[in-house]
């Protein structure tokens, strides 16, 4: 499927758009974390449940898209909406269900748009999926500063509406006359032949499973642990965070360059081995100024992880529509290991103990990618062995 004149291009501009937003949807429970904890009289391990029911809905969402992956979005921004509109209002218990349908909406959404926009450039998958995720982070980036200035003024919880409200503007977009461009448009035959190695697929998707769980985890609880670990409070929390998702933009923006020089398997197993040491990085200071460093050195790190994973996956599986399994997968990998953070947070009375599990999740990673290195290296035939 091609791009030709401005009407599919402005399409494509706002599907672009609507993605960063989706960035600053799935990032917005972190970010007023500290005060939905002190208004919601929570403790970690509730807190917990909130980015569980998040996750586990947006991989539910993921398994959800359809073949007609703009109607896949449109729905997703539906379901969306009216959550985010609920949660603004909604006081009681049942609220973790809210959570999952807002995660619902935004798995169904992210899902279906990174799989129209790989079919539209599948000659540059790993670049384009590099600069759609970086769009997501342009939103994870402005998320924790908007969110530190709202709650100067307003309850937290009612942000929730100005992110209804802007999700509401891109869908009113997408509905315009010339979306029906691409509407009627499904998976194009062709998909090519060939044999599909499961085993391999299956090993990166684990490494996207544990990267997604790790990216949620040192993001989601990186406001209350700054928070709680200096002086300067929401400043420097907020500060962090900002600095930790401008790195992952600029690690996802300098993927393609990156890439021109060498391979996507050396880019995926540098970039996990860097992210490794900055989370330490981020663990072992106590200082504002060594806490922000730590939080943008392991963004940078972690930027181009995930685009890599999906683009390998869409490689191995000849761009079949049917690997949506693994966009489900890694959204569960958000749901458990924020889940477990929280868990071993409230068990050992530390947010540092907690945060062992992403870093932890890092090392398997490393070691399940050399494996998946060995796993796809060819095999020297007999005739080449003598």
């Amino acid at each position: 499927m091609k791009i030709h004149g401005p009407p599919q291009k402005r399409m494509v501009f706002w599907l672009y758009v609507g993605f960063a937003l989706t960035g600053a949807g799935t990032t917005l429970l972190g970010c007023i974390l500290p005060n939905l904890i002190t208004a919601w009289h929570m403790n970690d391990d509730r807190a917990g449940v909130l980015f569980a029911a998040q996750f586990a809905g947006s991989a539910c969402g993921a398994i959800l898209v359809g073949l007609n992956y703009f109607s896949s979005i449109l729905r997703g921004y539906l379901l969306a909406i009216t959550s985010a509109i609920s949660l603004a209002f909604w006081a009681n218990s049942s609220r973790w269900f809210l959570f999952f349908v807002f995660g619902l909406g935004l798995g169904l959404a992210m899902t279906a748009t990174s799989m129209f926009v790989c079919r539209l450039f599948a000659e540059r998958r790993g670049a384009t999926l590099s600069l759609l995720n970086a769009a997501w982070t342009v939103g994870a980036v402005i998320c924790p500063v908007v969110a530190a200035l709202w709650t100067k003024r307003w309850a937290a919880e009612k942000l929730f509406l100005a992110l209804a409200a802007s999700l509401l503007i891109a869908f009113l977009l997408m509905m315009r006359p010339h979306a029906a461009l691409f509407s009627d448009r499904r998976v194009e035959p062709g998909v090519k032949p060939g044999p599909v190695p499961m085993a391999l697929i299956c090993m990166i998707a684990l490494v996207a499973f544990l990267y997604v769980g790790v990216e949620v985890s040192v993001s989601g609880w990186m406001m209350s642990y700054v928070h709680r670990l200096t002086a300067t409070g929401n400043a420097s929390a907020a500060t962090a965070v900002s600095f930790f998702w401008a790195a992952l933009v600029g690690g996802r923006a300098l993927a393609p360059r990156l890439l021109r020089r060498i391979s996507e398997e050396e880019l995926l197993t540098l970039s996990v081995t860097v992210a490794f040491f900055g989370v330490c990085m981020l663990l072992l200071n106590h200082a504002p100024l060594g806490i922000v460093l730590g939080a943008a050195f392991s963004g940078l790190a972690l930027g181009p992880i995930y685009p890599l994973c999906l683009s390998r996956v869409m490689a191995l599986a000849n761009d079949s529509p049917n690997t949506k399994w693994v966009f489900a997968t890694s959204g569960f990998g958000g749901a458990l290991l924020p889940w477990m953070t929280g868990k071993l947070s409230t068990h050992h009375g530390s947010l540092r103990v907690g945060l062992v599990i992403p870093l932890f999740s890092l090392g398997v990673m490393f070691v399940l990618l050399l494996l998946s290195a060995q796993w796809s290296s060819p095999q020297p035939t007999e005739a080449e062995s003598r």
